[in-house]
């Protein structure tokens, strides 16, 4: 036989193959009954597509637009919009792996009540130096890069809360640091990268000296004793949930009051009433802004830093309920946070931005809005645990940038949040620049280029 007759017959035997295992997975495999795209339904070469270009979750809503609050998105694999899903999928009782729940009830310690109120000092630190740094910058070029600089500030904050050292990013006048860039631009890599961060970040990471008060604090148990690799390998997520999560909401939040202009000016006006000096903004007092509040609250729905749904693997005997039907064993589940908030059985007018949905006495319109569903830290044992930490820190730096600042778009044209691109569990975005202005600091109310 000739090598053209060979490749013939291999190329046929993999077609036939490939279609019988795409018609399988219409007609014969446990999910067929539930509905979504064909291509997605037979093979999963389209949901990888999608995730490669970044545009996963903005087809995932659409699919739910199109076919309803569960869809089949891969021929294993239904995602979900409906708030009675989170428990059934991630809340407790659900699976989780013995190593992880060692991890979680280690790293609890670090996060909890208690704990979270001892740094105070450290997000106050960092929440003027931003300001401080910013007025600087500002004063020398009007036009500033605020998914930058909130990237800076939040990737010290954390170096120092979790290491005891910062990465230098705001004082050296908004200069990134090398483990900053390996995230914001190639964070589609991090899962190779991982392992190789630890050999080449530098001392930052690599000094057990340098692990502060973070590591003594978790190392008080020896029974429950993480070593010094267990400690490298989970910097990296230190690093990416407690920085550019909340970095990225910040830049969110100030893009969308940027565009509703009377929105900023009620959150500006409530900030700005309620305190008279800086040296009152506290990550105390900031808890009584509740239109501020409103505002972070709708900016998590309309731009969740994590987008994605985190898939679960239904490992009851003979399958569970989620959501009120029947799941067959073995089926990956999900809720897309983008795309269960921006559903229009969720939420009235689910493209709008407006924080008065989140009031206490809402407009009439928003009664029905199902405000359950909104879980952007996630539910169950592998919930986040930083969400006590990650609400103090954006309260305090939105209520210090409200304060000291008016801001505008550089180009106001710009539809930034339609050209974005969403990858694991990290919405990577294009910086946008805003147009800063200082404030005078004995009155924040009168503002000059």
């Amino acid at each position: 036989m000739g090598f053209l007759e060979t490749v013939a017959i291999l190329t046929a035997t993999w077609l036939i193959a490939t279609l019988t295992y795409g018609l399988y997975n219409l007609t014969l495999h446990p999910l067929r009954r539930y509905p979504g795209p064909p291509l997605y339904a037979a093979y999963r070469l389209s949901y990888v597509i999608a995730n490669i270009r970044g545009k996963l979750p903005f087809e995932v809503l659409d699919m739910h637009r199109k076919y309803g609050p569960v869809v089949r998105i891969a021929p294993n694999e239904l995602a979900f919009t409906e708030p009675a899903a989170w428990n059934d999928i991630y809340g407790p009782g659900t699976a989780t792996d013995a190593a992880h729940a060692r991890l979680r009830r280690i790293y609890r310690q670090a996060f909890t009540p208690k704990a979270i109120e001892g740094p105070g000092g450290m997000l106050l630190k960092y929440a003027d130096l931003l300001v401080e740094q910013l007025k600087v910058s500002a004063g020398r070029e009007p036009v500033q890069d605020m998914s930058a600089w909130f990237n800076y500030a939040m990737f010290d904050l954390t170096g120092d809360f979790s290491f005891g050292e910062t990465f230098h990013c705001l004082d050296s006048g908004g200069k990134s640091h090398f483990s900053l860039d390996t995230v914001l631009e190639r964070y589609k890599l991090l899962t190779i990268l991982s392992p190789l961060l630890a050999l080449f970040a530098g001392d930052e990471l690599k000094k057990a000296e340098m692990m502060g008060r973070y590591t003594k604090e978790l190392n008080k148990k020896k029974e429950d004793q993480l070593n010094n690799p267990e400690l490298y390998e989970n910097a990296l997520t230190l690093v990416v949930a407690g920085s550019e999560t909340t970095g990225t909401l910040l830049s969110g939040v100030v893009y969308f009051l940027c565009k509703h202009p009377d929105v900023l000016e009620k959150v500006q006006e409530e900030v700005r009433a309620a305190f008279k000096r800086d040296e009152e903004i506290t990550p105390t007092s900031v808890n009584g802004l509740e239109y501020m509040v409103a505002v972070l609250s709708e900016t998590m729905r309309v731009f969740p830093p994590a987008g994605f749904g985190f898939p679960r693997i239904i490992s009851s005997k003979g399958g569970q309920s989620v959501a009120g039907g029947w799941v067959p064993e073995q089926t990956r589940c999900s809720i897309f946070h983008h795309a269960a908030y921006r559903y229009e059985d969720n939420f009235a007018r689910p493209e709008d931005f407006i924080p008065e949905r989140w009031l206490v006495g809402a407009p009439a319109e928003f009664k029905d809005d199902k405000k359950e569903v909104l879980q952007p830290f996630m539910v169950g044992p592998r919930g986040c645990i930083g969400k006590g930490l990650a609400y103090v820190e954006m309260r305090l730096f939105l209520a210090k940038m409200l304060w000291h600042f008016d801001f505008e778009l550089a180009d106001p044209t710009q539809q930034w949040h339609e050209r974005l691109r969403a990858y694991l569990a990290s919405t990577a975005i294009k910086c946008e620049r805003l147009q800063q202005r200082q404030c005078e600091q004995s009155n924040p109310a009168v503002c000059t280029l």
